[in-house]
């Protein structure tokens, strides 16, 4: 990443010193891990937490903020407020997150501590009591933005309420500011970078819900044995119809069709490699009878197909299938059963649930991750939600728009990369057509198709809008029905013993009394040395097998490196 101007740097310290001294009295609780911060807030003594915070700036950004320094850890830290909020009277809860590696496995979310004088911050564990959880959580196919509330019930019970289908979190490497807003009226809102996410009713929004049904289901009621719960039966009146052939075969030869012109029925669609040549140290004792590699027959490729011509088939006009009854409304039919509702017992109504999430009295990171790099920044505890709003455009903002510049400035957009791009795009398209064109059958339709090829190459665009290639996919299918175009041409196993690989020979050769007992059935990688170099029978041992019983010296025939696998 390019490192800031001086300018910049003196920009962002100074928009940071003014927002501190006029701002941070106004909140309840506000943290910037500037200096000092490592008194203010204690690591947790668990020894669970094997991971230890520090703080330090991101890349190119002058201010100093919360960071993981190491992947596959648990971290433990918290702090006090200097005074405890109570969320009845609304409250807004807000922080900065940078993914300088990015998040592939791993929370970084905050919990706001349930206020307890019985807390101390060096004593935080996973089951410490918090009134709100708040941020971002990502592993696997679950992202999200976590806002679970701890609400307490008339009984004196505690559950958690998480927030149905909450946003997701923004993967990038940029610094997000995450907002949670929830008001004094029982709505709510969540803010990425200031813009509203999601928003609602704590009543409606949350599972389990804040206050539960006053009616649930009779877990005595049971469905009766002759309830009727099938809307559509066979119609018992239908009868198959006498001229209804269901042995009739869904494909028939076609009789009308005809062997085309230039078919080579004597001429084999392979044949041996006229220019393969038996290798200078082939010893036929140990590697048996050399035969050359198999090729597609030069023959082939210009007339319409080799070897014996088959009639295709055809749809068989006659064809109907298995017969069923049409289907008729049941009319027994009784609906789908559901039991009977009763009065819930553990029915209650909370209308100021606020009051009983239970006042924040501290803050913590206690989170896991698989990933390193992430910087916590800017925390702010207050009821106050325009404070938020305030702190976001004081410190985000900036540091935001100098991102963004910098991001500019690292992927600048030229009219050369675009050219770049249309040339590779232009010719991964050639290659994709003359490999349609190449195949048997479509073969015969390359003097009429060929002329797309530069048209589909010039632009993507084009490409994507022109309708050829399948139309010539289907005008293909439609001419080896007809004519039993010839078969897909592919290399396929000699009748006669083929050249063994190192590889297949050692297979052939582990199995003598001087071996050990070997296993064959995992794939092996073997490099075969470039010419001249020799390798002794020990460096030609696979893995897992026994002593090498090879004498001879193995010469490369190839002037690269070869994997063989």
């Amino acid at each position: 990443m390019l490192q800031l101007r001086g300018a910049d740097v003196a920009c962002l310290a100074l928009v940071t010193l003014f927002a501190v001294q006029v701002c941070a009295k106004d909140a309840a609780f506000f943290e910037d891990f500037s200096s000092g911060w490592d008194s203010r807030w204690i690591q947790s003594s668990d020894a669970k937490y094997n991971g230890k915070f520090a703080a330090e700036s991101p890349k190119s950004l002058d201010d100093q903020a919360l960071k993981v320094p190491v992947k596959a850890r648990h971290y433990g830290i918290s702090t006090r407020l200097p005074e405890t909020v109570q969320p009845s009277k609304g409250l807004a809860l807000q922080y900065e997150l940078k993914l300088s590696e990015g998040l592939t496995c791993g929370g970084a979310y905050l919990k706001f501590v349930t206020d307890s004088k019985e807390f101390d911050p060096s004593s935080l564990k996973e089951a410490t009591p918090y009134t709100i959880m708040f941020g971002a959580d990502k592993c696997g196919s679950t992202n999200k933005v976590h806002l679970i509330l701890r609400h307490k019930k008339p009984n004196g019970e505690i559950e958690e309420k998480h927030l149905e289908s909450p946003p997701a979190v923004p993967l990038d490497k940029l610094t997000h500011v995450y907002t949670a807003i929830i008001d004094t009226d029982n709505s709510y809102q969540i803010l990425i970078d200031g813009e509203e996410k999601k928003t609602g009713s704590l009543f409606e929004d949350f599972s389990p819900p804040i206050n539960p049904a006053k009616e649930i289901d009779d877990p005595e009621d049971s469905k009766p044995e002759d309830w009727v719960d099938t809307a559509k039966i066979a119609d018992p009146k239908a009868s198959k119809p006498d001229d209804w052939d269901e042995d009739a075969p869904k494909e028939i030869l076609d009789e009308e069709a005809e062997k085309p012109e230039g078919w080579l029925d004597d001429e084999p669609e392979e044949i041996d490699d006229p220019e393969a040549e038996q290798p200078d140290d082939w010893d036929e004792e140990e590697d048996g009878e050399w035969e050359p590699p198999r090729i597609t027959n030069p023959k082939c490729e210009a007339a319409p197909g080799c070897g014996e011509w088959e009639r295709p088939s055809k749809v068989n006009p006659a064809y109907k299938g298995t017969w069923y009854p049409s289907m008729i409304d049941n009319p027994e039919y009784q609906g789908v059963w559901k039991p009977r509702k009763i009065a819930n017992p553990d029915y209650f109504e909370d209308k100021e649930p606020l009051a009983n999430l239970g006042p924040i009295g501290a803050v913590a990171v206690e989170i896991w991750t698989m990933d390193q790099g992430y910087y916590f920044d800017n925390v702010l505890v207050t009821n106050d939600a325009e404070k938020a709003k305030e702190y976001r455009e004081k410190y985000w903002q900036p540091k935001h728009e100098i991102e963004q510049k910098l991001a500019e400035e690292e992927v600048p957009e030229t009219e050369d990369s675009e050219d770049s791009q249309s040339e590779t795009t232009g010719n991964v398209i050639s290659r994709l057509v003359e490999k349609v064109l190449s195949v048997p059958g479509i073969s015969l339709l390359k003097p009429s198709l060929g002329s797309l090829i530069p048209v589909l190459a010039g632009s993507l665009l084009t490409a994507l809008a022109v309708v050829g290639i399948p139309l010539a996919l289907l005008l293909a299918l439609l001419f080896s029905t007809l004519f039993g175009g010839k078969k897909a041409s592919s290399v396929v196993p000699p009748k006669k013993k083929r050249t063994p690989t190192v590889v297949e020979s050692k297979k052939e050769d582990v199995t003598g009394a001087d071996d050990a007992p070997v296993s064959v059935a995992q794939p092996v990688s073997v490099s075969v040395p470039p010419p001249g170099i020799t390798t002794t029978p020990e460096a030609m041992a696979l893995p897992g097998d026994g002593p090498a019983r090879r004498t001879r010296t193995a010469t490369a025939v190839t002037a690269e490196p070869t994997t063989i696998t």
